[in-house]
């Protein structure tokens, strides 16, 4: 009942015979039925069993045990359980493994609802140490124990919407996608706009990811329209105007994304000075929205030519989001840094670059270390002589990163990269290849740092060749996307790829 590894203090407080305890176990080890969790100590084994963690010898042992037990005796004997680690701790448990032991047993017991809200808790602080396997299987094991629970709702929604949260990062968009979808449906059920806004925003991302930039924009739209006229809405518009500043941005619209991405400041300036009962989440939350918006911000005015204040937008994103724990929004940051810093400061450049993939790592991100790596590689090639041995390689691995995700929106990337990488070292059909298939995942798309890159790589290799017609092509239809733009080709090559 208390798995096949127990402390005997737990087991003591829900034995029907406490005094003898210490003998039984003392002689089920001699019969090798239990054993020593680990070597006990000398101290410890003066002390004696009463000091010391035990385990079953085998795991069918634990199970035949837990199965001889009435079903009723089962639940009884869980919530003697759960309220012994209750009383142990205070009535205050912060420990993983505790929410995960109360969860359990008081589940087991018959509540359900006080079970899912432990587990819950565990998920959450799993997630705030990025254990994020132990966070998606404590959402997992809530949705299903609140599966058929009217009275858990709230916490079935919650549970559902963090999962997909979590789901993004490590890949898995199409069960991201579902959870969100089914947190919309019940929302929509509710009436709850600014939760519908909150999700169409989510959805509105892993559309971004897969390179579905208009059924992104109309998630977007579409989140702005619910929150017309709902004042509790005010985060949530900030964070739809800081997407939609992004979607303008690698739309090539820098003015457009200036003026998206300055909306979404003013309401975070006024966020932040609000005081209220639930400022300290709320204090997180616009925390959030302002380290992307800087980040947004710098980017456009970076593309405008406007570089000193770039920085300074992008450097206050990375200082926000560090100092409230916001590592996915860091990285964001330390990208964008890494390919200013090129321009003025290549060895931080390096740096950066390298503290964010450390990061990224860390926090489990797959799509933020796709997004370094390629960083990484445009470092080693333009600044170090490391490019061979190690700037195609963080490139490749961009590449199969992205490939595994699904992630079109980025792919384009690290194959240019490649690509041009491959052409500097003379493997022209390489590099070829590589452009040819970054163009069809951007051509559709009108991204300029993306389509010039190509067109100017594949003007090179033809008028290497003697394709003196198709290189002219190539260079007028670089050319185009420059004057339609308003870009100086110049600025596209010093800062190529900015998120």
């Amino acid at each position: 009942m208390l798995g096949p590894v127990f402390d005997p203090g737990l087991l003591r407080a829900v034995s029907s015979d406490p005094g003898g305890l210490d003998a039984a176990l003392l002689l089920c080890e001699e019969a090798g039925l239990v054993e020593e969790a680990a070597h006990a100590g000398d101290e410890e084994r003066m002390r004696g069993a009463k000091a010391r963690r035990w385990r079953f010898t085998q795991a069918l042992m634990q199970e035949v045990a837990y199965q001889s037990l009435l079903v009723r005796r089962r639940a009884e004997l869980h919530g003697r359980a759960g309220r012994a680690i209750l009383a142990a701790v205070g009535g205050q448990p912060e420990r993983l493994e505790d929410l995960e032991a109360l969860g359990h047993h008081l589940s087991l017991a018959g509540e359900k609802l006080e079970g899912a809200r432990y587990l819950m808790a565990g998920g959450d602080r799993a997630r705030r140490v990025y254990a994020n396997d132990d966070a998606v299987r404590h959402y997992e094991r809530v949705l299903a124990l609140l599966q058929d629970s009217p009275d858990g709702l709230r916490e079935r929604l919650a549970a559902c919407e963090r999962l997909g949260e979590l789901l993004r990062p490590l890949g898995r968009r199409d069960q991201a996608l579902k959870r969100f979808e089914d947190a919309l449906r019940e929302h929509e059920r509710l009436g709850d706009r600014v939760a519908q806004a909150r999700l169409s925003r989510k959805i509105g991302g892993l559309y971004w990811d897969a390179g579905d930039r208009e059924r992104a924009l109309g998630r977007f739209q579409a989140g702005l329209a619910l929150l017309a006229g709902e004042v509790s809405g005010e985060i949530e518009l900030a964070h739809l105007y800081q997407e939609m500043g992004r979607l303008a941005f690698r739309s090539g619209d820098n003015p457009r994304a200036i003026e998206w991405a300055e909306r979404a400041l003013e309401h975070t300036t006024a966020l932040a000075g609000a005081g209220g009962p639930d400022a300290v989440e709320r204090d997180s939350a616009v925390a959030e929205v302002a380290a992307h918006t800087h980040n947004t911000l710098g980017v456009a005015l970076a593309r405008t030519g406007r570089l000193a204040e770039a920085l300074q937008h992008i450097e206050r994103s990375v200082s926000v989001a560090e100092a409230h724990d916001l590592l996915q929004a860091a990285c964001r940051g330390y990208t964008n840094l890494g390919v200013l810093y090129s321009a003025v400061d290549p060895q931080r450049a390096i740096e950066t670059s390298v503290r964010g993939l450390e990061t990224a790592k860390r926090i489990g991100d797959l799509a933020l270390q796709s997004r370094l790596q390629t960083n990484l590689a445009v470092a080693y090639c333009a600044l170090t002589d490391r490019c061979e041995a190690e700037g195609m390689v963080a490139a490749q691995t961009a590449v199969e990163i992205d490939r595994q995700l699904g992630q079109l929106d980025h792919l384009a990337v690290p194959l240019i990269v490649l690509g041009q990488i491959q052409q500097c070292h003379g493997e022209a059909e390489s590099a070829l290849r590589c452009y040819q298939e970054a163009l069809v995942l951007v051509e559709g798309g009108g991204e300029p740092q993306l389509l010039f890159p190509c067109y100017d790589g594949l003007a090179m290799i033809h008028l290497d060749r003697g394709n003196v017609a198709e290189a002219e092509a190539y260079m007028q239809k670089a050319q185009a996307v420059c004057d339609q733009f308003g870009l100086d080709p110049d600025s596209l090559a010093v800062l190529p790829f900015l998120d």
